[in-house]
């Protein structure tokens, strides 16, 4: 293999989730992230969206080590699934591999990983590749960018980050840092493009903790809950001091919040009062309660879908309560959030979300701030990551403004190969990078079509038509239709009879069921009854049901 510095994303770009980046250098791997990504609203019955990992697991005796920037689920959501295939070590601050070390237990997969923490400003060394870790402010604690060298030239990878002077917990972006590791230049960035709409520069923290503040001295009359990413620390923090300032006791509810919160606490990143934490069922007056809760996506079994839902098994909303839906919504849950919102309103609770109030701001930096990440590294390529296709050719027109040649702005789909001697960028042969869909614990069996066949039978339902054949391959019997979410054949008697009347002019025509030497002929007939009854139920009702002929024997 010719020394080469090749970058391919596996997930991330043209998407919000499932980051995850390949470096390689001659026969030396390196792996950036590995997330996962929730599913759209289309996308029935999948609970999380991996990378296909492909690549990297026939590879993997090159691959010297997996290298995290922070702790959100779309940055390690993946390691689990990942590690089942690859044994490997995984590099991260030390919240990080805190929060992968719990997810590696509780998936009993801890045995294939050598985690190793890093300081946020430590370096190692990757085979061919010299890691240099610099703070970057972000929505959780121990977030971090990357200044990759190699052989070819150094690359700078942003991770998730803001330029917020003045966060909640303290920490900035440490650009000059960054300046002062590429003596000698960058040859590629790749930057966060999650909000590349957005102009101007994203809000303080601080915005936020003095609009709770307001808010908590407004509420009088009843509980506070408050909905908010478990992984969102620094928020957390801020909320348990303003709970102690208005004389509130706080409770947790949710188990991704709960371990969260005892995992920081443990490490030291959440400073808890004395006696502020209670349990949720404890006799705490109204007025005096503070609530944390998950669900602030509209999750189905978080634990404010469940009070929206009354299914709670401690907490039910009342009037009086006053609700903050304290996070941004991720794009593709809106419809989620709004039916959520709409129970809560019903239940009688005063709900403070987005829209009313100043009560979340995004973690990831706005058009000026990309500028100024643009400025101050000067890359000679540019490559942005982590955003949908809208974000990524507004990045790369920002990109050219600030300076960075248009023939040097590559914006890639998953998969592509990004390749460059370090004196010119080409791309070579891309690499298999398609959606993998878990369902339950099905995992890549749920592929393409199946997912077409949900999406239909969610919108036109299906049929069942079982056809009695008998050894001459002659029709022996009455047809049966068995319909469900298309039309009720009790309300439709007309249709399904003219549908049986359709079965059988295809014996008619010389249209035979089942031959008796070839169960491949067998499923031929049952094919060609298929597209019958489609073109049939089409022509008649303008719907598309999935349609499941059956030839049974007699």
């Amino acid at each position: 293999m010719s020394k080469k510095l090749r970058i391919i994303p596996l997930g991330g770009l043209g998407e919000i989730g499932k980051n995850m980046t390949v470096l390689e250098y001659g026969r030396n791997m390196i792996v950036v992230d590995c997330g996962v990504m929730f599913p759209e609203s289309d996308m029935y019955g999948i609970d999380l969206v991996l990378p296909q990992f492909d690549y990297v697991v026939q590879n993997q005796d090159r691959l010297h080590g997996l290298v995290l920037t922070h702790g959100h689920m779309d940055h390690i959501g993946g390691l689990p699934y990942l590690l089942r295939q690859v044994k490997t070590s995984i590099y991260g601050t030390e919240l990080t591999i805190g929060m992968v070390r719990r997810k590696l237990e509780e998936d009993k997969v801890l045995q294939q990983a050598q985690l190793r923490v890093v300081g946020d400003d430590g370096a190692f060394q990757l085979g061919p590749f010299k890691i240099s870790f610099f703070p970057v402010a972000h929505s959780i604690p121990g977030s971090v960018g990357l200044v990759i060298d190699t052989p070819a030239g150094a690359v700078v990878h942003t991770g998730d980050y803001k330029l917020d002077e003045t966060p909640a917990g303290g920490r900035t972006t440490d650009l000059e840092r960054v300046r002062r590791l590429t003596p000698n230049g960058v040859l590629a960035l790749l930057a966060d493009s999650t909000n590349a709409d957005r102009p101007g520069r994203t809000p303080t923290e601080k915005v936020v903790a003095a609009e709770l503040d307001r808010l908590f001295a407004e509420a009088t009359q009843g509980r506070i809950i408050i909905a908010t990413f478990a992984s969102l620390l620094a928020r957390l923090q801020e909320i348990m001091l303003l709970a102690q300032k208005h004389g509130r006791k706080v409770a947790l509810t949710g188990r991704s919040l709960e371990e969260n919160v005892a995992l920081a606490r443990d490490m030291g990143y959440l400073k808890i009062p004395q006696g502020l934490l209670v349990e949720i069922g404890a006799r705490v007056p109204d007025k005096q309660l503070l609530i944390l809760a998950t669900g602030v996506q509209g999750e189905p079994r978080s634990a404010l879908n469940r009070m929206a839902q009354g299914e709670h098994r401690q907490l039910q909303v009342k009037r009086g309560d006053t609700i903050i839906i304290s996070g941004g919504v991720i794009p593709g849950n809106e419809e989620e959030v709004g039916r959520m919102l709409n129970k809560l309103f019903e239940r009688g609770a005063n709900v403070i979300y987005g829209k009313l109030a100043t009560v979340h701001v995004s973690g990831h930096g706005s058009r000026d701030e990309m500028r100024a990440v643009l400025e101050a590294v000067r890359p000679k390529y540019f490559i942005p990551v982590h955003g949908e296709t809208r974000h990524l050719h507004l990045h790369a027109r920002l990109a050219e403004n600030a300076g960075v040649a248009a023939e040097n702005v590559y914006i890639l789909n998953n998969g592509a190969a990004w390749a460059t001697d370090g004196q010119k960028a080409w791309l070579d042969k891309p690499v298999p990078a398609a959606d993998v869909f878990v369902d339950g614990r099905l995992i890549g069996e749920i592929g393409v079509r199946v997912m077409q066949d949900r999406r239909q039978l969610s919108q036109d339902g299906f049929i069942v038509a079982l056809i009695p054949v008998n050894a001459n391959n002659k029709l022996a019997g009455e047809p049966e239709i068995i319909s469900r979410g298309f039309v009720h054949p009790h309300n439709s008697a007309d249709l399904m009879q003219a549908a049986r009347q359709e079965i059988k002019r295809q014996f008619k025509r010389g249209k035979k069921g089942v031959a008796k030497e070839s169960v491949a002929e067998g499923r031929l007939a049952e094919g060609h009854f298929a597209e019958v009854l489609q073109n049939f139920f089409y022509r008649e009702t303008h719907s598309r049901p999935v349609v499941l002929p059956s030839i049974i024997q007699v």
